[in-house]
């Protein structure tokens, strides 16, 4: 490794340990002041249900990200969040624009730049509505604008949803009536239905598949 990539390394991983001991410190001290801690016993059937919807989805980021990112931006992007939606696309448009080919030593350098900047502005743009939400609540819960706010998150999951759901309909359809009938038809717990439809699905596009009912290409 050149120079510039070892110090990369070492700060990526200094920085992200860092940035790991700090997330977890807050809950870890306030279960220890309060004497309050998570009954796993409640909790773990959607820690699995999360460790099985992520492993794959990150193990695959990790191979493929790092030859287009490069070890800098990629521990910074980690650190930060929102690799698919902002950081890979402002790191591709950055080295599109210098006209620099993706793995090289000057790809690395310029999308370590683009990914910090874009965390700059995000952080920036995140500290002012902070400072602005005192100041703007009586805007906001007016009864104008308040019907829209009460609808963010069903409308940002409907979108996110949605990129995937029309990605392979079928598969989708299937899916999400396995999902009804588990919650509507046999009131099994959401945890539960969560764990269960991801196999149920996995199995039901599997014959799918191989009856043909789906291509393969």
């Amino acid at each position: 490794m050149t120079d510039f990539e070892k110090t990369m390394h070492h700060d990526g991983r200094l920085y992200g340990w860092s940035m790991l001991i700090a997330i977890c410190a807050f809950p870890v001290f306030a279960s220890f002041s309060f004497g309050i801690w998570p009954d796993f016993g409640i909790i773990w059937p959607s820690v699995l249900t999360m460790w099985i919807l992520m492993a794959s989805y990150v193990l695959s980021e990790m191979i493929a990200f790092p030859p287009i990112l490069g070890p800098g931006s990629l521990y910074l992007t980690y650190i930060t969040g929102n690799l698919q939606n902002q950081k890979i696309p402002c790191a591709l448009s950055a080295m599109s624009i210098a006209g620099i080919e993706a793995g090289t030593e000057k790809a690395n350098a310029v999308s370590v730049v683009a990914v910090a900047v874009s965390s700059i502005t995000t952080t920036v743009i995140i500290a002012l509505g902070i400072l602005l939400m005192a100041p703007l609540t009586p805007v906001l819960n007016s009864p104008v604008l308040a019907p829209a706010f009460n609808n963010v998150v069903p409308a940002i999951f409907g979108a996110l949803a949605g990129m995937w759901l029309l990605k392979e309909l079928k598969v989708s359809a299937a899916s999400v009536i396995i999902c009804l009938i588990l919650l509507q038809v046999l009131h099994i717990d959401l945890q539960w239905v969560l764990l269960g439809g991801i196999a149920l699905t996995v199995i039901a596009a599997r014959i799918m598949y191989q009856t043909g009912f789906i291509s393969k290409n």
